[in-house]
């Protein structure tokens, strides 16, 4: 878990850094990849889930659903509204706080221990935790792009990519479609230099590129057609298209400014 764990943290701190010195009426900025979202909503999702997350691995709750009809006052743009009355600071207290919590509830699992999440789903400590990073920097590119800086990414981002590739049976099922046996190889580069792959290198089928904007792509906040991805077949560009790290429903992608 160790691992893992420390990229979580130099996740938390490049956010922190983010956020830490921003004045209330940056706070109420509005965030455009998420409907009705400002900025604080981000950072107060992403506390609510890390504490829930604590929860579920106390046992204090059946799994995620039970907590946030519970505990967020979730609204239809599933904002939690039960926190919306505090500052953007008392916020950012918060969150250091149950973080920090949950940072050392990681550290004490094995890799391998079940934990409650979604309905019927547990997820493996280790998965959890990669899921809370990549949910994390998801939400860190909704606040680069509002603050009008350009999105930063470290190697830490496999944690993303290896979602968007492990997803792949789930994306396809909550696309309505079937997971086709059609060869895929996905090359990415790091933002080290170093090539990150997945799937089968000879496939006719692949994308190839910038790790950064593939991340982009499966976070569900760029269209691949606005990339410099090289998106080649059309089962490629279909995976593209739907591709998404997290769970829930289909999410669309953004509106292509171009099309390829």
């Amino acid at each position: 878990m160790k691992g893992i764990v420390n990229d979580f943290l130099a996740e938390q701190a490049a956010v922190d850094v983010l956020v830490a010195d921003l004045t209330e009426e940056q706070w109420m900025m509005p965030l455009e990849a998420c409907e009705k979202w400002v900025l604080k909503d981000a950072i107060i999702h992403i506390a609510f889930f890390d504490q829930a997350a604590i929860k579920l691995i106390h046992g204090e709750a059946e799994d995620l659903v039970q907590i946030s009809k519970a505990e967020a006052g979730e609204d239809e743009y599933v904002r939690a509204t039960a926190f919306h009355h505090m500052s953007g600071r008392e916020v950012l207290a918060w969150w250091r706080e149950v973080r920090s919590r949950l940072a050392v509830e990681f550290l004490d699992k094995n890799p391998k221990d079940r934990i409650p999440w979604a309905p019927g789903l547990p997820m493996s400590a280790k998965s959890l935790c990669s899921a809370r990073l990549m949910e994390l920097w998801a939400h860190s590119v909704d606040i680069y792009d509002a603050l009008g800086m350009d999105v930063v990414v470290r190697d830490r981002i496999t944690s993303t990519l290896f979602l968007s590739w492990q997803a792949r049976p789930n994306i396809y099922r909550i696309n309505g479609l079937e997971l086709p046996d059609t060869p895929m190889y996905l090359e990415l580069t790091l933002p080290s230099g170093e090539i990150w792959t997945k799937g089968e290198p000879d496939a006719a089928n692949y994308v190839k590129g910038s790790a950064k904007e593939w991340a982009m792509v499966a976070v569900r906040r760029r269209n691949w057609m606005d990339t410099d991805l090289e998106v080649v077949g059309d089962e490629a560009r279909r995976y593209a298209s739907i591709v998404q790290t997290y769970a829930g429903w289909a999410d669309p992608a953004p509106e292509a400014k171009r099309v390829r």
